[in-house]
């Protein structure tokens, strides 16, 4: 499950050189804190239907993209949590690094965030459980 946030509001249009940058006439980057958890997003009062019913429909979260600047320039970067050691790691252009677990909410949970990226947890489980080799899944680049 994907959840964006939405980090732009649009303003009045404007024709300026500024307006095509980011300007204060076009538009302005929302910055708002967005408190979201990693671990047990319980979605089970938003999903109706019978399929749903008696299901687990707790989320976890393993990816977030964040966005760092203002409408016209901007940075992204992302945080992604490995799947089968369950680390999270911080992915800013050429740079990764794993990131502590006594920094992980402060580190991840920020005004930044724009994409949150979970999964289901029960489905995750029996895929580990099943012996998916996530490693053999994985596109590594060339070396």
């Amino acid at each position: 499950m994907v959840i964006n946030l939405k980090r732009f509001k649009q303003g009045k249009q404007s024709r300026g050189f500024m307006s095509m940058f980011g300007g204060s006439a076009g538009g302005q980057k929302l910055d708002l804190h967005v408190d979201f958890p990693l671990d047990g997003l319980d979605m089970s009062k938003y999903v109706i239907g019978k399929e749903a019913q008696g299901q687990n429909m707790l989320y976890d979260c393993y990816a977030v993209s964040n966005h760092y600047g203002n409408m016209g320039f901007g940075h992204y970067t992302a945080y992604a949590k490995n799947p089968t050691t369950d680390k999270w790691y911080e992915f800013d252009d050429s740079r990764v690094q794993q990131i502590s677990e006594e920094k992980l909410i402060n580190t991840v949970v920020t005004d930044a965030a724009y994409n949150l990226f979970y999964r289901r947890r029960d489905w995750h489980e029996k895929n580990k459980a099943e012996g998916i080799d996530f490693d053999k899944m994985a596109i590594k680049p060339d070396m």
